[in-house]
């Protein structure tokens, strides 16, 4: 993919799904190649003109945005193309000032069958929609070939001042009055690093915790296997939260913030708090670092609750439904 994130990752992993049961996945992307990226992994228009969309489109059984772009929405639509979007976020957030381009998608989705990562994401958006949250790298698992638990928390994030990164920092230090002393590990790059690395020394944890910027691939996969816990406090409201899963994956237990979809990712492998309850997620860590067995039980849960997220059982959810679109 040329860039890496969240939805980048998950129609990676969704195209790689629907090829493996045989059928043709051509990209499309506003985002340019990046030098030395290699080939791409499928048919891939880049920034195609509008008469290279109408083509793709005309010559495709069905259309598939993950997530909405107006910019290519508008060619399956006057085709009458089957067409599907899955919402990633909120198209109305908690405090909208509905503009234009707001309602103007509002009124698109009209004319497509709506795949929804989370209730929270369909907001005040009135229309039916179909419930499937995003699949994780299957990567992540080492069932077969087991990390040793030698670390405490671990917290994967950009770092930015959304991710709650700082409200772990100050947890960490509470849990010192009370004489735990978790060691943590903050995975990720960002403006954040450099005054949450300050703020590590000032709160007198800088030994209990180590930044590793920025990792991906098996090296990511090993470095959060080595925790008991996963943290991922955020302050706002997460749509849905893949990496809660990665970390199950890893087989860590999750301690996240309960507001927007992340809840749903978590089920039963986890806690939740309230989104910016600091003394909530002290209590919650607290939980988990003084009661191996609750972490066990949240570990005894996670193949039941993962297999509704693997790459296989949503690319056969999304392939059923365009199926019965297409007819």
């Amino acid at each position: 993919m040329p860039s890496v994130g969240g939805i980048e990752t998950v129609t990676d992993l969704m195209s790689r799904g629907f090829a493996k049961q045989g059928h043709e996945v051509t990209i499309v992307t506003n985002t340019p190649a990046e030098p030395g990226s290699g080939a791409d992994p499928f048919p891939t228009l880049r920034q195609p003109s509008k008469r290279a969309l109408w083509k793709a489109v005309k010559a495709a059984d069905v259309v598939w945005q993950n997530n909405v772009a107006l910019n290519y929405l508008w060619a399956p639509i006057l085709q009458g193309k089957p067409t599907a979007v899955t919402l990633q976020c909120a198209i109305f957030p908690d405090f909208p000032r509905k503009n234009w381009r707001v309602r103007l998608k509002a009124l698109l989705l009209k004319r497509c069958f709506i795949f929804a990562i989370s209730r929270y994401v369909m907001n005040d958006l009135k229309q039916s929609f179909e419930l499937i949250g995003n699949p994780f790298d299957p990567g992540f698992s080492h069932q077969d070939n087991p990390v040793k638990k030698e670390r405490d928390i671990v917290f994967v994030a950009r770092l930015v001042s959304d991710k709650g990164g700082d409200l772990l920092l100050r947890s960490i230090a509470e849990l010192g009055s009370q004489g735990i002393q978790p060691s943590c590990t903050i995975i990720g790059d960002g403006e954040e690093k450099a005054p949450l690395e300050a703020m590590a020394r000032e709160l007198g944890i800088e030994s209990q915790v180590r930044f590793t910027g920025f990792m991906q691939g098996e090296a990511l996969h090993t470095e959060i296997a080595k925790h008991r816990i996963m943290a991922v406090p955020s302050r706002w409201k997460e749509p849905f939260g893949i990496v809660a899963l990665e970390g199950i994956a890893a087989g860590c237990a999750v301690v996240g913030s309960s507001g927007g979809g992340l809840g749903d990712a978590i089920g039963p492998c986890g806690l939740t708090f309230e989104n910016n309850d600091g003394p909530a997620l002290t209590d919650a860590l607290q939980q988990l670092l003084t009661q191996p067995e609750l972490i066990e039980r949240c570990r005894n849960e996670a193949e039941a609750h993962l297999d509704q997220f693997s790459v296989e059982s949503q690319s056969n959810r999304y392939l059923e439904t365009f199926a019965k679109l297409i007819r």
